[in-house]
């Protein structure tokens, strides 16, 4: 089993991942005056953006619902994943080779109840997808993919 990731390491991801870059995937954020940034939280429904990211100090907290934390805990609350499943997609998403304490072994097989209820939610978005595509109604999608060099298999 894989060890423990270096602190030294976690600390270089949280360092290169900078918030505002990774929370943007996520929420549209617009300046909010004195180095921050504001959007609507995407936590809990709000028509009023109370959600702020502070670039300069890693930073986010939403004023309506309370969370707040830095990069790595708004991926986690965000996608469902563990702290190690953060760390390694922010470590291979910004070039950050990572050590653990007891080796570099590194184990891929799916870990841990949110991992895998992820993978059968895109095992069963795959197939209604590929059903749908099957489809009469989806003809025009089908020589949309056809026009840009996807054949059946990929297309499923």
């Amino acid at each position: 089993m894989a060890g423990r990731i270096r602190e030294d390491d976690i600390a270089e991801v949280r360092e290169k991942a900078r918030i505002d870059d990774v929370v943007s995937g996520y929420v549209t954020l617009r300046n909010a005056g004195g180095g921050s940034m504001k959007g609507l939280c995407p936590f809990h429904d709000e028509k009023s953006p109370s959600f702020h990211v502070t670039p300069a100090r890693q930073f986010w907290h939403c004023f309506g619902c309370g969370e707040g934390g830095d990069v790595i805990s708004f991926l986690m609350k965000i996608d469902g994943l563990s702290f190690t499943e953060t760390v390694e997609r922010l470590a291979d998403k910004y070039g950050v080779t990572l050590r653990r304490e007891d080796g570099d072994v590194r184990d891929d097989r799916p870990r841990g109840p949110q991992r895998g209820r992820l993978l059968e939610a895109n095992k069963v978005a795959q197939v209604f997808y590929a059903e749908q595509l099957a489809s009469t109604e989806a003809l025009a999608g089908r020589q949309f993919l056809g026009q840009r060099g996807f054949d059946q298999a990929a297309a499923e």
